[in-house]
């Protein structure tokens, strides 16, 4: 059980990086924002070019027996008879796109999904969701005959391109995916799209609504970016997960 007293959100071993991939998992499910489909990753921390991700098994039920290493290419690294998810790529291909990046989620919440179907800007109304103050990138080059699945390393590759240096991009009629420079900082940036993306459709009917300003928005970043915020939003995930989840308690 790792002690977040003194908060550094980073893994500094893989050991560490394997049980920030598993508390992810359970925190997004246990928030909503993952059902049986989605996935995350974690970057190694003691390779770089490797990532840790569970087998193809709904989010909710994810153990550490679940989680398996994967190389930069989509390979399987761990020695496992388990099925693996199939858009693995997302994750493969935007981590070695982005150095920068230590976790990625990729999930389908329902209000994303349908935003992202009016081409309407995913812009930040609230203030602890600042950090989109700039519209995040849309993404609909999907393969013929792929039913619309980032499952393969050309696909992957093409969204990392769509990400650029943006915190996320959005599947058009598919769904999101997001980065974080530590765990922490992808699972607040999953649940507060999702929550800025509900008040954006609550907002709708009424008008045009009056967005965050570039100026505001990279300050609000800068406080929801802080140790303390993150310490502090952490910190509430996981005693709620563990609340609702007790096979957790002494894993995460």
């Amino acid at each position: 059980m790792f002690d977040y007293t003194e908060f550094d959100g980073s893994a500094k071993t893989a050991e560490e990086a394997k049980v920030h991939c598993l508390a992810a998992n359970r925190i997004l499910a246990n928030e909503g924002v993952l059902d049986g489909y989605g996935h995350v990753s974690v970057r190694n921390p003691e390779t770089k070019d490797t990532f840790f991700q569970a087998r193809a098994i709904a989010p909710e039920f994810v153990v550490p027996d679940d989680i398996l290493e994967f190389s930069l290419q989509g390979d399987v690294i761990s020695n496992t008879r388990h099925r693996v998810y199939g858009e693995r790529f997302i994750h493969a291909r935007v981590l070695k796109a982005r150095p920068d990046v230590q976790a990625v989620f990729h999930g389908h919440p329902l209000e994303v999904i349908a935003l992202s179907a009016t081409g309407v800007p995913f812009r930040s109304l609230g203030q602890f969701c600042g950090m989109f103050y700039k519209p995040l990138p849309y993404f609909d080059d999907y393969s013929k005959g792929s039913g619309m699945l980032i499952n393969c390393i050309e696909d992957g590759d093409r969204l990392a391109s769509a990400l650029g240096g943006a915190p996320g991009v959005i599947l058009r009629n598919h769904g999101v995916m997001m980065t974080g420079n530590c765990v922490q900082q992808m699972v607040m940036n999953a649940i507060f799209l999702r929550d800025n993306t509900r008040m954006q459709l609550m907002a709708a009917p009424f008008g045009e609504p009056r967005y965050i300003s570039e100026e505001t928005g990279r300050e609000t970043e800068r406080t929801q970016y802080s140790a303390l915020s993150l310490e502090r939003c952490w910190d509430y995930w996981v005693l709620r997960a563990k609340k609702a989840m007790p096979d957790i308690i002494d894993i995460i």
